[in-house]
């Protein structure tokens, strides 16, 4: 029985570092634009980096709801399917 993930799916701690890390970085982005502080370029290149490591929690959040047929998930060492067998076996 296959089971049903509804929402974000598997992985909604994942999802949810994501798109705070997306917030928090475009919320400080946003003060070095608009705050008219003088040390602005550290806010702006700031939230440009907290943003390229909520890629991090993309890129961990879609592998994790990747899905693999059962029949796929079998060793390649070793284990070979019964009904694939032949004279020569690998190694």
């Amino acid at each position: 029985m296959e089971r049903r993930y509804g929402g974000v799916g598997r992985c909604k701690c994942s999802f949810w570092f994501a798109v705070a890390h997306d917030i928090l970085g475009v919320l400080i982005m946003m003060v070095g634009v608009f705050g008219g502080l003088v040390i602005h370029d550290l806010f702006i290149y700031a939230g440009g980096i907290i943003i390229f490591f909520s890629l991090i929690w993309w890129v961990f959040w879609y592998s994790g709801n990747i899905d693999v047929p059962p029949e796929e998930l079998e060793d390649d060492v070793g284990l070979i399917k019964l009904k694939n067998r032949g004279i020569i076996y690998t190694l």
